[in-house]
């Protein structure tokens, strides 16, 4: 990585976020959990807990399985930051500093992409900056808060150099598609979905064609099919808890009809649940449609033998493609399993930013005729629109930062057990009041010793003498990882879902603590054995390459 390069992408970030560093945090839409999660995920993690995924400290100290289920890898990447830093810097200024981090990467994986598809370091190095001040990007950040997206825009182009690398014969390219994905995964699986349904198998047929021998296309199939089978495999350890264990949470709550697909449809004004949001992802869209016409020309224009116009044209049609699935013009694909549970269709800004701006760094823009490049210039007039309402938004959002600090922290009612019937209709409405006064511990027939004394990170230990059975209920949300001891079954209580479990007569002792169930030890030995063989591979790569 060349040290110039790496120094300009460096300081676009930090301009880009200044005001991130300078205030810490802003309030958008995901900050009271950012800032919920982040803190405590740190905090176990510097305590020595690798895997953090009970966050005892949400919910009033009723405590969240939040990362069961949510992807940790921008979480890891923040408490990294927080070991490196020596933890000096709040949590708020720690996540701007992570989020400055992670928008770096994406310039740095950006550009080596473009590198590789466009061999000019001029464009590769305009590329990144572009990418970086894409301003789907930048919403994620200022108005969204969408941590975990702002991830994936750093893994995007690693998956892509991957498959070109394969397609190339590198033999490192079988090991990078893995690791990528696998962090594409742990990012933000949304965004992992709609990607493995445009532009990761596309580009792998378009490599595949471009081939001609079908014993080599077939070949570059199954390497890519291998590579993303271990990534899958290695993100198992997040993958396997998440998707088996949504029973024991209110997961209802991400499947209502705020979060319906066909709500968010660019061309669907009518049913728009968000205006504000969508008319600033509608004025987005509308640029990148002219941006999309004058590469369409560009392409009409360049000659046959040329050999960019086949790629030129592969990024310009995902680009398309990914917009009319935005607008809802290809309806019947958001009915395909799983797709509708990404939430918004216009998540795949994401993919049609980074093809777009792909498709420009390969545009020869000194053959264009004049006329054509009127129409890259209407493209910039049509995006300002859109920029002015991001900015106008961030600064309102800055302003608001400046005069209520500290900001506002909670955790989201997704994360509620089960059958926790408490909270609202609103997201922000979690239904704790029935719980303010409950005791940590109470026991119904009353016992001579009713105790219970917190442990760390939600652990309790437990006394009890009573001369008759009675029912404990401890201040805690119940979770089935939770345990006493082998033969001590625990169940949720009615109506408040709280850990409960009946003692026997006499004296008992014990202690609340949390273990691994068997579906992450499932999840955890899928991703052992995954890394194994990427690392044999890696070993036989580095073995078999020439010095």
């Amino acid at each position: 990585m060349a040290l110039r390069p790496a120094l300009v992408l460096a300081l676009a970030a930090a301009l880009l976020l200044a005001p991130s560093l300078v205030l810490g945090t802003l309030i958008s839409h995901s900050s009271p959990q950012n800032l919920t999660w982040a803190d405590q995920f740190a905090e176990q993690f510097r305590a020595g807990i690798l895997y953090p995924r009970w966050m005892s400290g949400s919910f009033d100290g009723l405590g969240s399985p939040t990362f069961y289920f949510y992807p940790p890898l921008p979480f890891w990447i923040d408490a990294l930051v927080s070991v490196l830093t020596v933890n000096v810097l709040s949590v708020s200024y720690r996540l701007a500093v992570t989020s400055v981090l992670i928008l770096w990467a994406s310039g740095l994986t950006m550009r080596a992409w473009l590198l590789r598809t466009t061999g000019n370091r001029t464009a590769a190095l305009l590329g990144a900056l572009a990418y970086m001040a894409a301003p789907y990007h930048l919403l994620d950040h200022y108005r969204r808060g969408a941590f975990a997206e702002l991830t994936a825009y750093a893994l995007l182009p690693l998956i892509v150099l991957a498959i070109r690398l394969i397609a190339d014969r590198r033999r490192s390219g079988l090991v990078l598609l893995a690791l990528s994905y696998a962090g594409l995964v742990m990012s933000h699986l949304p965004t992992a979905l709609l990607a493995s349904a445009t532009v990761i198998p596309a580009y792998v047929l378009f490599r595949a064609g471009r081939l001609g021998e079908r014993r080599a296309a077939a070949g570059l199939l199954l390497r890519c099919l291998m590579g993303g089978a271990l990534g899958v495999g290695l993100a198992a350890l997040y993958l396997v808890p998440a998707l088996e264990l949504q029973d024991w949470i209110s997961a209802d709550q991400l499947w209502t009809s705020f979060y319906r697909v066909e709500n968010w449809f660019v061309l669907a004004p009518d049913r728009w649940v968000d205006p504000d949001t969508m008319r600033t992802i509608a004025a987005l869209a509308l640029a990148v449609v002219v941006l999309g016409a004058g590469l369409c020309i560009a392409l009409l224009q360049m000659p046959a033998g040329d050999p960019r116009r086949q790629e030129f044209g592969f990024w310009i049609a995902i680009c398309l493609v990914c917009l009319a699935l935005m607008a809802g013009l290809v309806p019947w694909f958001w009915d395909l399993p799983p797709l509708p549970k990404v939430q918004f269709p216009w998540r795949l800004m994401v993919v049609a930013e980074f093809a777009a701006i792909t498709a420009l760094c390969l545009t020869p823009f000194g053959a264009l005729r004049r006329r054509t490049v009127y129409i890259f210039v209407a493209a910039a007039v049509a995006l300002a629109p859109g920029v002015v309402l991001i900015a106008t938004d961030a600064a309102a959002r800055i302003d608001f930062t400046w005069r209520h600090r500290p900001l506002d922290r909670h955790d989201v009612k997704e994360y509620q057990p089960r059958g926790y019937k408490q909270a609202g209709p609103r997201y922000g409405d979690l239904g704790l009041e029935p719980l303010r006064d409950v005791p940590a511990i109470s026991c119904v027939p009353a016992a001579r010793v009713c105790r219970a004394e917190d442990g760390r990170f939600g652990a309790m230990q437990i006394t009890l003498d009573s001369d008759a059975s009675t029912k404990v209920v401890l201040r805690r949300f119940f979770f089935p990882a939770w345990r006493i001891d082998a033969d001590t079954p625990l169940a949720p209580s009615e109506p408040l879902q709280l850990v409960s479990f009946t003692a026997p007569a006499g004296r008992t002792t014990g202690a609340l603590h949390r273990v691994a169930l068997p579906v992450e030890q499932w999840g955890w030995a899928i991703s052992g054995l995954s890394l194994a063989v990427i690392l044999g591979i890696a070993a036989l790569s580095a073995r078999n390459t020439p010095r």
